[in-house]
């Protein structure tokens, strides 16, 4: 008798552990909470406005070590950029991609920079 309890007492304390365990595992994967987000004034923005076919995006606000991925408006990749100084920065695209680019209307762009949530900014494209 005294080993079944002795078991029984066991595996309740293995679930209590693992119950609590998971509770504040699943406390702190939570990145929601903890992230910052980038004040509309601080964000990557383009300087000059984007021309049909040009090879090159101009940008204002750039920091260090930012990810910066530019697609079309079907959510299709073009480019994906690192940021590798703080301030103005500008983006060279090859012909295709250029070409791609400017077949629709509009473009978007997406930051990622560390400790803060990504966010996304659409732009027109001018003729």
């Amino acid at each position: 008798m005294k080993k079944i309890l002795g078991y029984v007492a066991g595996a309740a304390a293995l679930l209590a552990l693992g119950g609590c365990a998971s509770s504040s595992a699943s406390a702190q994967g939570d990145k929601s909470s903890s992230m910052k987000t980038v004040t509309s004034s601080k964000q990557i923005k383009l300087r000059t406005p984007y021309k049909k076919n040009a090879q090159k995006l101009e940008f204002k606000n750039g920091r260090k070590n930012a990810k910066l991925t530019i697609s079309k408006g079907k959510k299709q990749c073009v480019k994906k950029f690192d940021v590798k100084t703080k301030g103005n920065f500008n983006v060279k695209l090859t012909k295709a991609q250029a070409k791609k680019l400017s077949q629709c209307s509009s473009f978007k762009y997406s930051v990622a920079q560390k400790g803060y949530k990504t966010y996304t900014i659409t732009d027109t494209i001018s003729k």
